[in-house]
């Protein structure tokens, strides 16, 4: 609904920003009238009825301690915006290309960073499945194939990326007025630099979906701090230094943003299976070769 309203209100209807801004609102209303009526008139496994909503304090204690992060984690994405629009605005004479180039290139990515949520929150329904029945064998089937499945769908979408870079800054780019060209060419360099990080993405968010599934809060928090925060914004800012390069230079902020994510969520993840005694080496989580006491 968004990408399509943003094509009506922004082209036929000329409504500019704010014509892209009630797209964002409609789109929102609409997936959330779509979500009631499956939930209350298409889901048959549950009665919906009123009369049986008895609240919990437990449970409802439980969802928000991951809930709460959760949504912290979805609000760093709008902070890593106004975080990287912010360096970019001190760069000088090529700001306005940096900041138009970024804010499509933010917008094509999210195709990236939604199927790899996607995939994440069905490891945390799967995962936490198995973990609840105590099973290790199951337990790691589900992380192991979890993470190479959000690999594969990451990888598929940064070849795509790669191929039809082009393309995609062309459709996003088409309303950046006379300086159209110029965005539409540093965006497609962004795209083919940047997605090159997305595969490094997929690790880093399917750990989160693991830690969250174990009942944990912080530790997927700290790794969205560290892609979207901690990490990100000093690389943004050191390479926009380089005055001569820096419309280049400025995308590899992202890959490496990743790649050191990633090798942080991994090491934490095999610490806590082994806390967890669920395994007891790095090659036991490859292999499946789960640990019991007796």
């Amino acid at each position: 609904m968004n990408i399509i309203l943003d094509y009506v209100f922004i082209y036929p209807l000329n409504g500019g920003i704010a014509g892209a801004a009630y797209a964002t609102i409609i789109g929102q209303i609409v997936s959330l009238l779509l979500a009631m009526y499956f939930h209350y008139f298409k889901c048959k496994i549950i009665d919906n009825k009123i009369r049986y909503l008895k609240p919990d304090f437990y449970i409802i204690k439980e969802i928000y301690k991951i809930g709460l992060s959760a949504a912290i984690m979805q609000g760093l994405l709008s902070v890593m915006m106004l975080g990287v629009n912010l360096i970019l605005g001190f760069v000088g004479k090529n700001s306005d290309l940096l900041l138009g180039s970024f804010g499509i290139y933010y917008k094509i990515q999210q195709f990236a960073l939604f199927a790899a949520f996607g995939l994440s929150n069905t490891i945390i329904s799967v995962l936490a499945f198995n973990y609840g029945m105590k099973d290790n064998k199951r337990i790691l089937d589900s992380i192991k194939f979890g993470i190479l499945d959000t690999l594969l769908v990451t990888l598929i979408i940064t070849i795509l990326f790669e191929l039809f870079a082009d393309n995609l800054a062309t459709i996003f780019g088409l309303a950046s007025g006379s300086n159209g060209s110029s965005i539409i060419k540093t965006c497609a360099t962004a795209i083919r630099i940047g997605a090159i990080g997305f595969v490094f993405m997929g690790i880093s968010v399917a750990i989160q979906g693991v830690f969250q599934a174990l009942n944990e809060s912080i530790k997927p928090m700290f790794i969205a701090l560290l892609r979207l925060v901690i990490f990100l914004f000093p690389f943004v800012y050191i390479f926009t230094l380089n005055k001569d390069y820096n419309t280049r230079l400025i995308w590899l902020a992202f890959p490496l943003s990743e790649l050191l994510t990633s090798i942080i969520a991994v090491i934490l993840l095999i610490k806590e299976l082994k806390k967890r005694d669920i395994i007891y080496s790095f090659k036991s989580l490859l292999i499946n070769r789960a640990y019991k006491k007796d």
